[in-house]
């Protein structure tokens, strides 16, 4: 998301700020997940040690992965754009908080026991200085989300946010891209080394491979142009391929 100065291209899957906010406006969010994500249940005790940590999660929605952090007793802090999504999460799950103003960001929501911070606000307005370092990044499916022109930037930025010492749990989703422009945007292995190999120490996870439905000969062989598919998750069906992976970086 390059935010305020970008414009939406939905054909170059470009979106601006006010695109992913009417994306919750018209319920458009098929990246929101029901559940939280299995990796903090498969990988709990090497991401915690059994100790409380303060956590980044840069466009984090209303994602579980919050809530399942904070009942764990973690500090987190969160950014989001779409000021509904942060509102519907407090809502839903019944916490007590407090709004504040922050002069030329935005809004912050703190939960009142202190250990949650959702910032609604541009990705790119925060800072080390705002928000503080961190012990792990969840970057879950944030990166592909990113208009691809920010991905240098948003290096930058998130990795400042981490402490030297901290870890980096990254999110991916490849696929052909010829069947969608993104968001999400097609990360490849090796898109993944070109922009963080120089700065991180990088371990693959996790990689699963979606089973996609099968193409027929009638239908590999119809020559009429078939429609254009409305959604990520419609056009992501079409593709021969659709990989999940989770990586693990830390700073070189």
């Amino acid at each position: 998301m390059s935010g305020k100065t970008a414009e939406t291209n939905l054909d170059e899957g470009v979106l601006n700020n006010d695109e992913w906010k009417n994306r919750w406006v018209v319920r458009n969010i098929g990246f929101h997940q029901s559940q939280h994500d299995g990796l903090l249940d498969a990988k709990e005790d090497e991401m915690f040690g059994g100790k409380t940590k303060s956590i980044f999660m840069p466009l984090c929605g209303k994602t579980f992965d919050i809530v399942w952090m904070y009942k764990k007793g973690h500090t987190v802090c969160g950014v989001e754009i779409a000021e509904q999504a942060i509102k519907e999460f407090f809502d839903e799950n019944e916490i007590d908080f407090d709004v504040e103003t922050v002069e030329n960001i935005g809004k912050l929501y703190k939960s009142k026991d202190g250990l949650l911070r959702l910032y609604v606000a541009d990705l790119f307005d925060m800072s080390r200085e705002l928000c503080g370092q961190y012990d792990l990044i969840w970057d879950r499916r944030s990166l592909v989300a990113i208009n691809l022109i920010d991905h240098e930037k948003y290096r930058n930025l998130v990795l400042s946010m981490m402490k030297d010492d901290g870890t980096y749990y990254l999110s991916t989703v490849e696929y052909d891209p010829a069947v969608w422009p993104g968001p999400p945007h097609t990360i490849s292995d090796k898109v993944v080394k070109d922009i963080y190999g120089n700065y991180c120490t990088i371990e693959l996870l996790e990689e699963k491979k979606r089973d996609q439905p099968k193409v027929s000969e009638s239908q590999m062989e119809d020559e009429n142009p078939q429609p254009k598919p409305s959604s990520a998750g419609a056009a992501l069906k079409t593709s021969t391929y659709v990989y999940d992976r989770w990586y693990k970086m830390t700073k070189k």
